[in-house]
């Protein structure tokens, strides 16, 4: 198993180089000078002060000269200066990482917690009631784009109910008074966290429950359930015991992209709800042409995903043992 993970991150080696071009490539086409980002709207600055600035981030040079020298300081796991923060990209990443990560955790704790009983029922009772309404659930939620729901909780929720907040991961007044307690400002957390969770809950349950409905259902129509059944084992033995422990495969697949993927953060919605999190600078820092920290958390975001792929690959040998990886 060692021997295959160390196979395997040698080779993510030159597809995450290949990534990086890409990125790059990218970046360079987006319109906009960050110069001009970095000196603010108004600035006065004459052509000569500019041409300085440029030379001092860089900017002077060719595209395939700057790569690499880019792709240099990243070997030392120096991704550049932000040019909005005015400090090291990585410490301002690390800085709102957690607020992301908070977020994806409960969010992923209560999307399995919910998904997987409910598709196992759904699979049971199929095009029952039950099913038909998940059914609905599912499509209805595939099908809504996340930011209108999120818009359509904050005016029939937010604004009649007056104390949950709109946007925002603190109260303004609490954080600069001082909480009284650390389960104050946990809670304080929690309340402004309610929406966009609702959200992204709602979001991956209806991906979840279909994934884990068609999975059982393909299962408890293979031969040693019969068999099983006809044995006289009860119901919630033959579901629980035998059909669900070999319905895992899919299920591990999505949880192998979902644990990286708590690092994460949700762009859209943290946008809409200024939640301050790792999504939410990253558009930021594509409004204000701060290019390094575009380029560093687009590679962050690759990283996670082939790490994902990664954990879902070796998730199969663990829960299958007819998977043997060499």
């Amino acid at each position: 198993m060692l021997r295959y993970i160390g196979k395997r991150l040698l080779h993510l080696i030159p597809v995450l180089f290949v990534i990086t071009i890409v990125i790059f490539a990218i970046v360079e086409l987006m319109p906009g000078d960050p110069v001009n980002a970095y000196l603010g709207v108004g600035s006065k600055t004459t052509i000569e002060q500019q041409t300085r600035i440029r030379e001092q981030l860089g900017l002077d040079q060719g595209p395939v000269v700057r790569y690499f020298k880019w792709l240099g300081r990243v070997a030392r796991l120096d991704f550049g200066r932000s040019l909005k923060y005015r400090k090291p990209v990585v410490d301002v990443i690390g800085t709102f990482i957690w607020n992301s990560f908070s977020m994806n955790l409960v969010v992923m704790i209560l999307a399995f917690a919910i998904s997987i009983p409910v598709g196992i029922r759904s699979a049971v009772k199929k095009y029952g009631r039950f099913d038909n309404f998940w059914t609905v659930f599912s499509l209805t939620g595939v099908s809504m784009p996340s930011f209108f729901f999120a818009l359509l909780l904050i005016f029939f929720i937010a604004i009649p109910i007056k104390w949950i907040p709109l946007n925002g991961m603190r109260t303004t007044l609490l954080a600069a008074k001082g909480y009284n307690s650390t389960m104050h400002e946990v809670l304080d957390v929690a309340i402004h966290m309610l929406l966009p969770v609702i959200v992204l809950t709602i979001s991956s349950l209806a991906s979840l429950t279909r994934y884990v409905r068609n999975s059982v259902i393909e299962v408890i129509n293979q031969d040693y359930i019969r068999t099983a059944r006809s044995k006289g084992l009860a119901e919630k033995v033959v579901i629980y015991k035998h059909a669900f422990r070999n319905a895992l495969l899919p299920i591990v697949t999505l949880l192998g992209f979902y644990i990286p993927g708590l690092f994460g953060g949700a762009l859209i919605l943290e946008t809409v709800f200024l939640w301050p999190g790792i999504g939410n600078i990253l558009y930021t820092s594509i409004l204000d042409r701060d290019y390094s920290m575009v380029m560093a958390i687009n590679v962050f975001y690759a990283i996670l995903m082939v790490l994902g792929n990664l954990m879902a690959d070796v998730s199969y040998a663990l829960v299958d043992p007819r998977i043997k990886v060499k």
